[in-house]
């Protein structure tokens, strides 16, 4: 069985390899690509980090990195948590996938006064700031990069997106660009008769929009959970 994915690279790979490992075939086609913004992190003084992508931990400076890897650094998923250890942080607290928790963890944790720096990158659901600022907490968001839609699809994908037998959605970006995409090279109809599996119900909205007739939810907000849904949504 062939399953499609959107994601961006080096992501998309990584997901790519998991499948064959599990036994599917797998179709990367990434509906985003992500972009630096070169954005410069403030030196003031602050609690705690905030992470909800890797990608930011991917953009930053080894200056950067050095400076900041003795701070206490909250991450709302494991794989964002690896990566940060691997580049060297040292003290790391995951929130068991979700903002919501990251957000009850830092109100369990840290006084109002407290200021956090929060790196990030667009687009997003501004959840964690948001809530975090609502609660008095002063959140310094830092975009370090930016995820673009493609333009365009590579060679001749239409006629191999008509041979997918399901799709793994992991942010609500990739799945409008590709939706888009879809339109355009006139396989739209074909691709919702195929089942769709998401992320989240934030990822999943655009595909329910269109009234594509599957789409599941992954039980958290990761990748195994996600896996695990294919397994028996395609067993």
């Amino acid at each position: 069985m062939s399953i499609l994915i959107t994601r961006p690279e080096p992501d998309a790979s990584a997901t790519t390899k998991r499948l064959v490992e599990l036994g599917y075939a797998s179709l990367s086609l990434p509906a985003t690509k992500i972009i630096a913004t070169g954005t410069s992190l403030p030196h003031t003084p602050f609690a705690a980090l905030l992470a909800t992508s890797a990608n930011a931990f991917r953009m930053l400076q080894a200056a950067d990195i050095t400076r900041l890897k003795s701070r206490p650094l909250h991450c709302v998923g494991e794989k964002t948590a690896k990566i940060a250890r691997d580049l060297g942080f040292l003290s790391v607290i995951v929130a068991g996938g979700s903002g919501a928790k990251l957000v009850s963890d830092i109100k369990t944790t840290y006084s109002p006064e407290a200021k956090f720096l929060y790196l990030t990158g667009t687009p997003r659901k501004p959840i964690v700031e948001d809530e975090l600022r609502k609660a008095g907490y002063e959140v310094t968001s830092i975009e370090l990069y930016h995820a673009q839609p493609v333009n365009a699809w590579p060679d001749a994908p239409p006629e191999v997106l008509r041979q997918v037998d399901a799709a793994l959605h992991f942010s609500r970006a990739s799945v409008e660009t590709l939706l888009h995409l879809a339109e355009q090279s006139d396989v739209l109809a074909q691709l919702k008769t195929i089942p769709h599996l998401c992320l989240s119900d934030d990822v999943a909205s655009p595909l329910i929009k269109i009234h594509c007739p599957i789409v599941a939810c992954s039980m958290a907000a990761n990748e195994n959970s996600l896996l695990e849904l294919l397994a028996r949504v395609l067993p």
